[in-house]
C-alpha cells in the first residue's frame, strides 16, 4: 500500500514536459518542434549562465578571502590611525600620478627645441592657461562675498585704530607699543 502511495504523488508532482505543452497547442508539428527546440537551447543557455556565474562569484569569493588574509597580515600591528593612512595614500596614488603625468607631460610639450629661460617662460604660460581653464571666473556672489569681508576687515582696522589710538600707516610700519 505504500509503494501506491509514493507512485500516485510521483506521478501528480511530476512536471508537463514541453511535448506534451505543445502537443495542446494549434499548430503544425513544424512550429511545435521550432518552438520545442527554442526553448530548450534557452533553458541550456540558462543554466550554462548560471553555471558561468557561479564559478565566477567563487572565483571572486576565493580571491577576496585571500586579499583579506594578505590585508590582515599586512596591517597587523598597525594602529586603526596607521591603517587609514595607509588606505588614503592608496586612494590617493591614482589621482596623483595622473597629476603628475599631466604636468610633466605640459612642461615636456611645451619644451620642444628651445630650452632655458624661454622654455620656461613656455612651461609657466601652459599651466597658467590650465589653471585659467580649470578654475572657472568668479561669479557675482563670489565678487560680492570677497568685497563684503573686505569692508569687515576695514571695519575692524578702524576700530582697533580707535582702541589702540594708532594710525593704519603705523601698523603697516610694524611700529609696536614700546617705540
Amino acid at each position: 500500500m505504500m509503494a501506491e502511495t509514493d507512485e500516485t504523488q510521483t506521478t501528480e508532482e511530476q512536471q508537463p514536459t514541453l511535448e506534451d505543452i505543445m502537443g495542446e497547442l494549434p499548430i503544425p508539428d513544424e512550429h511545435k518542434q521550432a518552438l520545442t527546440n527554442l526553448f530548450t537551447n534557452l533553458a541550456t543557455q540558462v543554466v550554462q549562465g548560471n553555471q558561468t556565474i557561479a564559478a565566477m562569484e567563487a572565483r571572486i569569493n576565493e580571491l577576496s578571502l585571500k586579499a583579506n588574509e594578505a590585508t590582515v597580515k599586512a596591517y597587523e600591528g598597525l594602529s586603526a590611525d596607521q591603517r587609514y593612512q595607509i588606505e588614503m595614500a592608496k586612494a590617493a596614488a591614482p589621482a596623483q600620478a595622473a597629476q603628475s603625468q599631466m604636468i610633466s607631460q605640459l612642461l615636456g610639450a611645451s619644451r620642444g627645441d628651445t630650452g632655458g629661460l624661454e622654455g620656461l617662460v613656455k612651461s609657466a604660460e601652459s599651466l597658467n592657461s590650465l589653471r585659467q581653464f580649470l578654475i572657472p571666473p568668479p561669479t557675482p556672489q563670489q565678487i560680492a562675498l570677497e568685497d563684503a569681508q573686505i569692508d569687515q576687515i576695514k571695519a575692524q582696522t578702524r576700530l582697533m585704530n580707535k582702541v589702540t589710538g594708532k594710525k593704519i600707516e603705523d601698523f603697516a610700519a610694524g611700529k609696536g607699543e614700546g617705540e
